[in-house]
């Protein structure tokens, strides 16, 4: 090895100085040319940047959909936040500020997220006397006794699949195929190699997993209800704060699980404008609720009690077909019994396959049983699941389309699909009585068309 001269050295040290005044200098140059701020007059946030090209990002007041507070690790021990002001429809957030304090970005996000041309103006109404008193509606918190029980009772899959993912990252990175061999005998002295206690172990460590994971996620998780909207608040390795007003809510979806359910718990999903590149981007989740918060969101967010008018249901074609894509399964177990020359018992087979059919029949039926769509005078509500029990709620005035499809096997019956389209996502509807979905779709347009109000 070429021992470095002096020389070489003193040419590291200074190439490394001029790389990092370089640097310093960008930064600074960077930090004195990002600027931004508000025109009253065409209501619009402006954003300048750029040292080598300079850009100039313009983003209307009513065009802005939610304002997001995010801090890291770093940002908290400094005391900043990171403000994302997101618009309907787009990929990623238009605008990001880095390092603002807390009180310079709560007054950024109350100014954008108040100073629209269609929002109601009794906001601005309020007199800057008694406007501190008018401010908070309500206030709910989760704490670590409620984060508890959510871990305990969600959805174990994610746990599970969690703890392989941190497993096989070790493994690979720390070498531990040392202590736990890739290859191991399964079957030892005619017994299988696994005991209750691994499984019980296994089953113990997926639920810490599923219990760390939900409060590194929902941490601290707070509500706030203004007369300026609704804050979110959670997170603990990324805190997230997310400023929202009703209006640019597309759609509400509500879900629970029968122990969620008794333990009070309930999680809520807001949808907003959503871009086809990114779904999951503009979903904010709220979990761990009580059923009183969910009524105070479900009011803010619709303001009027939904009262049913009527109600469609599914016809049983729908039952038959999920019995019959059930079914699919079953075929392949022949040639598999035959190709790797299995030796199962006739009567073990019998009893395996139809236990399957008592349990693809029995949740197709409750599964069945569950799906309706209850229609009201301005909101539409989808019910689903067996297990995991969903709400959907979609006002009518904020559908962009509605549409009718009908494959070639439901034609003699009579039968369709129907298709809600919206800025949130679409919500589907199968095999009902075509006569039924054209009705409703034709009152559904005049619906869109009635109405004077915009979608965000």
């Amino acid at each position: 090895m070429k021992e470095q001269t002096p020389q070489t050295i003193m040419l590291s040290i200074v190439g490394a100085l001029i790389l990092l005044v370089l640097a310093l200098g960008y930064s600074i140059l960077y930090y004195l040319k990002f600027t931004f701020f508000i025109d009253p007059e065409r209501e619009e946030f402006v954003l300048q940047k750029g040292v080598l090209s300079s850009e100039t990002i313009s983003l209307p007041f009513d065009k802005i959909q939610r304002v997001n507070f995010k801090r890291n690790l770093l940002q908290r021990i400094i005391g900043v936040y990171s403000i994302l002001i997101d618009t309907a429809g787009s990929k990623e957030e238009e605008v990001e500020i880095k390092a603002l304090s807390k009180a310079k970005a709560e007054e950024l996000s109350e100014i954008l997220m108040n100073h629209t041309k269609t929002e109601d103006k009794v906001d601005q109404k309020i007199s800057q006397d008694n406007k501190e008193e008018a401010a908070l509606n309500w206030q709910y918190s989760l704490n670590i006794s409620q984060l508890l029980k959510l871990g305990i009772s969600s959805n174990y899959i994610r746990g599970l699949l969690l703890l392989m993912t941190f497993y096989l990252t070790l493994k690979d990175q720390l070498f531990l195929e040392q202590f736990f061999p890739s290859e191991m005998d399964v079957v030892r002295n005619n017994d299988f190699g696994i005991t209750p206690w691994t499984i019980l172990l296994l089953l113990l460590a997926v639920v810490i997993v599923t219990v760390a994971d939900t409060f590194i996620k929902y941490f601290k998780l707070n509500l706030i209800k203004t007369d300026l909207g609704l804050q979110v608040e959670m997170g603990l390795r990324k805190n997230k704060k997310v400023s929202l007003k009703g209006k640019r809510v597309q759609s509400m979806e509500i879900l629970s699980n029968p122990i969620q359910k008794r333990l009070d718990l309930n999680k809520v999903k807001i949808l907003l404008a959503t871009s086809a590149d990114d779904p999951g981007k503009s979903v904010i989740t709220i979990p761990g609720i009580s059923q009183t918060i969910v009524s105070r969101i479900k009011q803010y967010v619709y303001n009027d009690q939904i009262r049913q008018i009527f109600q469609i249901v599914p016809n049983r074609m729908f039952l038959f077909r999920k019995i019959i894509r059930g079914l699919f399964p079953l075929v392949p177990i022949p040639f598999i019994i035959e190709y790797y020359d299995l030796n199962f018992r006739l009567e073990w087979i019998i009893m395996g396959i139809t236990g399957y059919l008592i349990l693809l029949g029995g949740y197709q039926f409750l599964f069945f049983r569950s799906l309706k769509l209850s229609i009201s005078k301005e909101i539409i509500v989808k019910y689903s699941g067996v297990w995991r029990r969903k709400k959907q709620y979609l006002e009518m005035w904020k559908l962009q389309s509605v549409s009718i499809s009908q494959p070639l096997w439901h034609e003699k019956q009579g039968l369709a699909n129907l298709i809600f389209h919206s800025a949130g996502g679409d919500i589907f509807f199968e095999v009902i009585d075509k006569n039924q979905a054209e009705i409703l779709m034709d009152y559904l347009l005049f619906k869109i068309e009635s109405t004077s109000g915009e979608w965000m």
